[in-house]
Order: C-alpha cells, then sequence, then structure tokens
C-alpha cells in the first residue's frame, strides 16, 4: 500500500451501494440534445483534440423523488470512436454529468460529479466496478463506482457503470496526509486545480530519461506497487499494459506517484481481444500481444531494466497477491452479474449479446483465478525457481523471449524488425 493511502473504510457515497441497480434519469431540451448529438458524430474534432472539444449542456437530473439542475457532456476518447466508426444507430454515448457548472458549491449526494462509463469492448458491463472495488479495498486510490441505468428523455438509454469522478474528496481519502497535491491525467492534464498547477516540476518529471532522474522526482516503491495492481488486475490500458491509462500525484517531497486510471480493459479483456489471455508478462506486457503492440512508457524500460527495481516490482506482486482473494472477487462477479442480467439484452444500445455477456462474466471468473497462478509463478521465478529456457543468463521472468539467446534485456539493437533489448521499442535508432 503506498505510504499515507488509506483503505476503503466506508468511504463512499449511498449512490454506490452495492445492493441493487439503481435508475438514473435525465430530461434535456432537444435542440440540446441534437447538439450533443452532433458533437458525438464530430469523428475530425475527435481524432484532432480527443474529447477536448466536448461542451456542457443543461439538463434536470433525476434519481428516485430528488430533482435538481445539472449539466452533461460526453465522456470518453479511443472508445468513443469506435462506438461511432463500429456501431452505427445503436452507438452509445457515455456521459459526464456535473452538478456544480451553474453554482460552483453545489453537490449531489456529497459528489461534484459522476460518469456514466461504459465503453462497447466491456462485455461484463461492469469491468471499472470490479477494479475500482478491489483498488479501493486494497488501498489504492480509486473513486466509488456502482452499476446503473440511465433514462434520457423518458426513454431507458442504457446500462452504465456510474463512477465518481477522482476529486479532492477522493485524494484526501487516499493521501489523508498530503491531500492539496496536483494530479495529472496522463501525466499531461492536470485534473484538480488546473488554475494552481506547477508545470515546471511536471516538465521536469517529463524530461527524466535515466534510473537516477527518475528516481529524484517519481516514488517509485509507490508506483511499482500501483503497477504491481495494474499487472493483477491484468489491465491491457494503464501505464502498465499500453502507456495510456494513468494518473499522476504530486506527493511533494517524496515525488509523483503513478495510480490506476480507467480500468476497463480489466479481468477478460486480453482474453476476449487480445491474444496473453491470463498469461500477459508482467514485465515485457508488450510482446505477446496482438501487433502492433501498444508502445512502453518512457520511464517502464529504464526502471524495469535494472535488476534491483525488477525485484522489488516481484515484491510487490507478491503483496498484492495477498490482498487478491478469487473467493471474494468471483462472489462479487457472481452477484453483480446476477443484478444486471435483465439489463443487458433490455439495453438499446447494447454492442454486447446476452450470451457475450454470459461467456465473459465466466471468462472474467477463470481469470481471476488463473491471474493469480501465473503472478505466482513469475514472483517465484524472480526469487529464483524460473528457467533460462535459451541459455542467454536471463531467466523467463526476466527475458521479452526466452527463446531466443540474442534477445535479452541490454542486448545490441541491430535494426533487424526486432525489440533485441527488451525495451518495447523496435529498431530505435534506425534510419
Amino acid at each position: 500500500m503506498p505510504d499515507g493511502a488509506a483503505p476503503i473504510g466506508n468511504g463512499c457515497a449511498d449512490l454506490f451501494s452495492q445492493d441493487s441497480v439503481r435508475t438514473y434519469a435525465i430530461d434535456i431540451d432537444q435542440a440540446e440534445w441534437q447538439s450533443l448529438d452532433a458533437e458525438f458524430h464530430d469523428i475530425a474534432a475527435l481524432q484532432a483534440t480527443g474529447n477536448e472539444f466536448a461542451t456542457y449542456h443543461p439538463i434536470v437530473f433525476h434519481l428516485d423523488q430528488e430533482t435538481v439542475n445539472a449539466s452533461i457532456k460526453l465522456h470518453g476518447a479511443s472508445s468513443w470512436l469506435q462506438a461511432i466508426m463500429f456501431d452505427g444507430d445503436r452507438a452509445k454515448m457515455q456521459f459526464t454529468i456535473a452538478f456544480n457548472k451553474t453554482d460552483p458549491n453545489a453537490k449531489f449526494h456529497g459528489l461534484d460529479k459522476l460518469t456514466f462509463d461504459m465503453p462497447r469492448s466491456d462485455w461484463t458491463f461492469m469491468h471499472d466496478r470490479l477494479a475500482h472495488a478491489w483498488l479501493r479495498q486494497s488501498g489504492i486510490m480509486a473513486g466509488c463506482a456502482a452499476s446503473a441505468r440511465l433514462n434520457i428523455n423518458g426513454k431507458l438509454y442504457g446500462l452504465y457503470v456510474v463512477e465518481e469522478e477522482v476529486s479532492r474528496r477522493v485524494v484526501a481519502e487516499f493521501f489523508p496526509n498530503n491531500a492539496d497535491g496536483d494530479l495529472w491525467k496522463g501525466g499531461v492534464q492536470p485534473e484538480t486545480s488546473p488554475a494552481k498547477a506547477n508545470y515546471t516540476r511536471i516538465d521536469s518529471f517529463q524530461h527524466a530519461t535515466d534510473l537516477a532522474s527518475i528516481s529524484a522526482i517519481v516514488d517509485l516503491d509507490g508506483s511499482v506497487h500501483s503497477w504491481a495492481a495494474e499487472a493483477m488486475l491484468n489491465d491491457a490500458d494503464g501505464y502498465y499494459g499500453g502507456f495510456h491509462n494513468f494518473y499522476l500525484y504530486d506527493q511533494g517531497q517524496k515525488g509523483y506517484i503513478f495510480l490506476p486510471q480507467d480500468l476497463d480493459a480489466t479481468f477478460d479483456w486480453l482474453a476476449l481481444f487480445d491474444l496473453p489471455g491470463a498469461n500477459d508478462h508482467p514485465v515485457f506486457w508488450w510482446e505477446a500481444r496482438a501487433k502492433p503492440a501498444p508502445q512502453a512508457g518512457p520511464i517502464w524500460p529504464v526502471v524495469m531494466a535494472d535488476s534491483g527495481w525488477r525485484k522489488k516490482y516481484a515484491d510487490a506482486i507478491a503483496d498484492v497477491l495477498s490482498h487478491w482473494d478469487v473467493a471474494q472477487l468471483q462472489g462479487w462477479i457472481d452477484t453483480w452479474s446476477g443484478q444486471i442480467a435483465a439489463d443487458v439484452p433490455a439495453d438499446p444500445h447494447a454492442w454486447a449479446t446476452a450470451d457475450n455477456f454470459n461467456m465473459a462474466i465466466q471468462k472474467a471468473r477463470e481469470i481471476v483465478a488463473s491471474r493469480a497462478d501465473y503472478l505466482r509463478t513469475f514472483v517465484d521465478c524472480e526469487n529464483g525457481a524460473g528457467e533460462d529456457k535459451d541459455g542467454d543468463g536471463a531467466r523467463w521472468c526476466d527475458d521479452c523471449r526466452d527463446d531466443d539467446p540474442s534477445i535479452h534485456i541490454g542486448a545490441a539493437e541491430t535494426c533487424n524488425g526486432v525489440d533485441d533489448n527488451c525495451n518495447g521499442t523496435v529498431d530505435e535508432g534506425c534510419q
């Protein structure tokens, strides 16, 4: 557990009770809805700017007998683009709903915002819900999450995971002794205090290229623990798994800590939509992925090239394995999938069938156990029990290709279309 982090306790608002699936509703003026829909279909703007062009639109928000004024905007980026490209009229919007746009002090059940998240590649309809629950229980920062239905202008629009956006409240829960630092999405976008963000300091982080400069500004002990948690979740889309979705939190003198963010490509995802299944290598995760594979972030290969930090990373995986209760996680999957089983075929914007859903649920249950088994073999290898099948001096846990003695950490890159030095980049420096 990162130093200063708080366990889950009972820190979630009542909206995130896991006992039932709640139904939210919004009313939106037809002209505003048409404007929102036009934004959703603006592929050129989405590809040019990500979701930065999305704007808020006024709505009336309902939950049971409560009614408040709020604002809505589109959420997502790559999942948004995939929905538009592949799903036609069934393409499903994802939303952020803010309660504080008109009145900066307004909240709903203590929250500034809610995100209704459901990318098309989550056939379980609850990756984020599962991942957030386990991370919070393990003392790693994540907002609260639950399943929810959303009605728009009197009609069911779809099934979602409704999430608490990471805010000062969430930061303070997990970093109670240091709650005022900058939070950066992807290491570039200030999230909690944009007007006060320390751009000079984040620039120093972005220019850290060797282990000494990285260690001077990054809390590597805390970060390898977070990466170990992502590896445990079989994440295909974080700093572990894809250099795509992550937070950096500035702890001041202690340095930046990497934290998980946007965990919808977890559990069964690598089994259903890629090649590794449960056996995604904890260090060289790109090697078995479908090509072109995601590229490692610049800090990852520097840290993992150091044998001491690989050992600390293995120790962190051993620690998160101790928090990975297979029976508990499979119980969550069984109970929560039962709660939403009737909502999946009823969702008018669902991309997955009931058969897809049932298959993914079964695969997620299997991955919960098999991922843990595989990572135990990795830890055992790092502790001296691993084989070196190709005889290059590196056990399989320290080798991205244990079938070729010319490929290993520290090998010369020979411009041959192969990642000879196991840093996640093919033929760097070649013309």
